[in-house]
């Protein structure tokens, strides 16, 4: 480096970076260009649509010819399953630089819907005769189902989550909701001797300490929503025509305290979605993938 280009760089390191300088873009590596996630998106469906053109033209093009279009769609067909069981793989593999795994789960992505484009093309019917082969068809329509579900739990639960007062860690969530209890205890020790007091602390102990001092139910959990909030808080609204305004500032935290308790049981809740669905599609995946290739090995046998 030379004297100049030296002096340059210590004196940007120096003077900080005025409002009318221009914005320098962040440096690319050559050969990897930018791309956008709409134009990667639009991209990955370009080739799937292609790919899935192609199947459908060879699968046509084999049955035109008096071939075996069930093995072409049932290999293309193993083949996606084997690609789509990749991402657990990957998932574990985190030393091994195999590209990132957001890349792997759009690939997951978009080879389960060319999976249900060759299984379209595989199954005569979408429930197949047999018990054996009906079953392992609803086990694939099932799987299907829960990826689609799964999509669309991962695209809107962050955007819900995100609009909340609170953004906790999981494993954090039970020891927030123990320290509102505490902070909604002392609120109420905290008011002077009153008949104000009599008023609300008869409240709090009958209905809001059982509540902060409770866990959500599972009825919450599996479909959560803001009915108990809205009645308490409108219970508490309610209870502000006996009490006079000193005692007020203590039941508009006891509302915050509310607000805040059901934000930290619906990110519970949601919690619980995503965990609870990725542990049921990922057993019915591989519940999937052990009876496909017992399928594969009797239609194997008796192709032969």
């Amino acid at each position: 480096m030379t004297a100049n280009a030296l002096a340059e760089n210590v004196t940007r390191q120096r003077c900080p970076r005025s409002v009318s300088d221009p914005v320098q873009p962040p440096p690319t590596i050559i050969g990897q260009p930018r791309y956008t996630f709409a134009l990667r998106r639009w991209i990955a469906i370009g080739i799937t649509a292609a790919a899935s053109a192609a199947l459908i033209w060879g699968h046509d093009l084999i049955r035109h010819s008096l071939g075996r279009e069930a093995v072409f769609s049932g290999s293309v067909l193993a083949g996606c399953l084997l690609l789509l069981m990749l991402l657990g793989v990957r998932r574990r593999l985190i030393v091994l630089p195999l590209w990132p795994v957001s890349v792997w789960l759009q690939i997951h992505l978009y080879t389960g819907l060319f999976a249900c484009i060759a299984f379209w093309l595989h199954v005569p019917t979408w429930i197949a005769s047999g018990w054996f082969e009906g079953g392992l068809a609803m086990l694939f329509l099932s799987v299907s189902a829960s990826g689609f579900y799964g999509i669309l739990l991962s695209r809107s639960a962050p955007r819900k989550l995100t609009g909340l007062s609170v953004q906790p860690r999981f494993d954090r969530i039970v020891w927030h909701r123990g320290q509102l209890a505490i902070a909604a205890d002392e609120a109420i020790s905290a008011l002077p001797e009153s008949a104000d007091r009599c008023v609300i602390e008869t409240y709090y102990r009958r209905t809001l300490k059982p509540y902060f001092a409770s866990r959500p139910s599972w009825h919450y959990l599996l479909h959560p929503t803001g009915v108990q909030r809205r009645r308490l808080l409108a219970e508490l609204n309610e209870l502000g025509r006996y009490i006079d305004r000193d005692v007020s500032s203590t039941r508009d935290r006891l509302a915050a305290f509310i607000r805040h308790r059901d934000d930290l049981d619906y990110h519970r809740a949601m919690g619980y979605r995503l965990r609870g669905w990725l542990v049921i599609h990922t057993a019915a995946s591989l519940v999937l993938a052990g009876w496909s290739l017992v399928h594969v090995v009797i239609a194997t046998g008796m192709i032969h």
